[in-house]
């Protein structure tokens, strides 16, 4: 009972597969063991068989996907808990700056109605706990009360649900109804600092932890970029064009450079460096751009050219293809690219990844397969490898990967991540200990073990985490829902369990109560009459 006391509740995804394995392996009638290597028996005593009795609001994400093996889900209980369904949430938030006048803060900031009645409220915007500005707006409702009761009651059985989806997912894919949904813009913020900017709606509804995002910016200055490459005139005029300050370096003259030409305070001189046709393991923490080349670091490579394929899958919810038609582009050859696991694929072909993300070890890198420029088999000279370069779209993916790497140091506010999510601080030059400032005021101590970048994964409550020392524009992270799966809070009263579907139990629920309380308020009520009888005898 004090461990179950002790569990704090959280503001992440909702999942039980952690907990349905704890469960089984806690069995009674279970013995992990067997004759065979990795078999599980059943004892022949007779102890009742384990039952598992789950107390939820029906909104779990990978209900569908668990694997229960020994829990008998004919004889699953499920409590169904939660009467309400009034919630209205932030989706999504943004900040950036004016490219034409960077003093200029632009914030925007999506809301949803998820209730069934129709709601008016303000959103009000605050930058580093001082308020700003503040919009109002009306929602519709989110859904009918007739459809709320139908899905509750019946969810599994509705005609429209597709199968082999879970609530949750059907829920992010569903269109919101007319009305329900609007988009608040806060333009024109007068703003040259940096700090934390939030968005907060005032409104008392079932669920608080959607009701404010926060995204950190920092004051507007160039951003400085370095081009290594062996002469590439559309990619130095392109640079030349942006609101940028770059140099141009040979490969030759990058291996060749002294160490304070390339790094500054044990980190990389520039915000990001872009490689053109080049690989390396010079690679002081910092943000990358490999176009044709890739880093040498370990689980990356590239291998044999590929010369017949085309890219013909690409995440273009990406902010680095935010605007980039992808299907126009026309590629004469790319590298077979090996990436780790945690690589983010933005781009595919038909065998192997063309582009991808990667975060390691307080480094960012945006690796391509192919180059701007290759080099011709035959004659040995360099050819335009690509149609890329002269598609109006090309400037907008180097912008965008810019200022995706270089996060806060641009004018685009630095990346969020959800609740649960790892994020990885960058660590200073000498420090061994780091100290993370939760949004409940705590402080965790991280020892760094002379690694150049350190994980924090307890981020399972929403607001601004802050990492103390740090490096300045990535010592500041912000966790915010942004998940319609979670902020629809509509009670589901069935479960699809590891393909089984099990019904929802309402009402009140008998347990088993202790007795010593009562019997010990017995003993002191009758001590007290006897105080009072003998009280009064000697007063008498």
């Amino acid at each position: 009972k004090k461990r179950i006391d002790e569990i704090e509740a959280t503001e992440s995804t909702t999942t039980l597969s952690e907990a349905m394995a704890l469960a089984e392996a806690y069995m009674q009638n279970l013995v992990i063991a067997g004759d065979g290597k990795g078999q599980d028996i059943a004892t022949p005593a007779g102890a009742a068989p384990a039952r598992a009795v789950i107390l939820t609001d029906g909104n779990i994400q990978d209900s569908d996907d668990l694997t229960v093996k020994h829990l008998p889900t004919e004889d699953m209980e499920v409590v169904c808990i939660g009467d309400r369904s009034d919630n209205v949430a932030i989706l999504s938030m943004n900040a950036r700056r004016n490219y034409e006048r960077p003093a200029a803060l632009e914030v925007f900031a999506l809301v949803r109605n998820f209730g069934p009645g129709a709601v008016a409220l303000d959103a009000n915007l605050y930058i580093n706990g001082e308020h700003v500005d503040v919009k109002s707006m009306t929602l519709r409702p989110g859904r009918a009360i007739d459809e709320a009761e139908e899905t509750s009651d019946d969810a599994e059985d509705s005609e429209e649900s597709e199968v082999g989806k879970s609530i949750a997912d059907q829920i992010r894919d569903a269109a919101p109804a007319e009305g329900s949904v609007a988009s608040v813009a806060f333009d024109e913020v007068e703003y040259e600092g940096g700090g934390v900017v939030e968005v907060r709606l005032n409104i008392n509804d079932a669920l608080s932890s959607d009701n404010r995002a926060w995204t950190v910016v920092q004051p507007p200055r160039n951003v400085f970029i370095l081009l290594v490459s062996t002469g590439d005139v559309f990619l130095e005029r392109l640079l030349s064009a942006l609101p940028v300050v770059s140099k141009v370096m040979s490969p030759l003259e990058y291996e060749d450079a002294a160490e304070d030409e390339i790094e500054l305070a044990g980190r990389a001189k520039y915000d990001v460096v872009i490689f053109e046709n080049h690989s390396t393991d010079r690679l002081p923490p910092g943000n990358y751009i490999f176009l044709g080349g890739v880093p040498e670091i370990e689980g990356v490579s590239a291998g044999e050219n590929i010369t017949d394929e085309v890219i013909f899958n690409w995440d273009e919810a990406h902010p680095i293809m935010r605007y980039v038609a992808v299907d126009s582009i026309q590629v004469f050859q790319w590298s077979r690219l090996t990436l780790p696991a945690q690589a983010e694929i933005i781009m595919e072909g038909e065998s192997s990844p063309v582009m991808a993300f990667l975060s390691h070890e307080g480094r960012q890198y945006l690796i391509s397969a192919f180059g701007i420029l290759a080099v011709d088999e035959i004659s040995g000279s360099p050819m335009l490898n690509t149609d890329w370069v002269v598609k109006a779209h090309f400037p907008v993916f180097i912008s965008n990967a810019v200022q995706y790497l270089a996060g806060s140091l641009s004018p685009k506010g630095i990346r969020n991540i959800k609740p649960g999510q790892p994020i990885e601080f960058p660590v200073p030059d000498g420090v061994e200990d780091i100290f993370v400032r939760r949004p409940d005021g705590n402080e965790d101590r991280i020892p760094t073990g002379g690694f150049t970048g350190v994980n924090y994964a307890r981020t399972r409550r929403v607001g601004v985490y802050k990492a103390t020392p740090g490096i300045e524009g990535r010592d500041h992270f912000a966790v915010n829902l942004f998940d319609a799966g979670e902020s629809d809070i509509l009670t589901r009263k069935s479960l699809n369990l590891s393909g089984v579907q099990v019904k929802a139990e309402a009402g009140v629920q008998r347990v088993n109560k202790p007795f010593w309380p009562w019997l010990l308020l017995g003993i002191v009520v009758v001590m007290a009459i006897e105080w009072a009888v003998y009280s009064k005898r000697v007063y008498v």
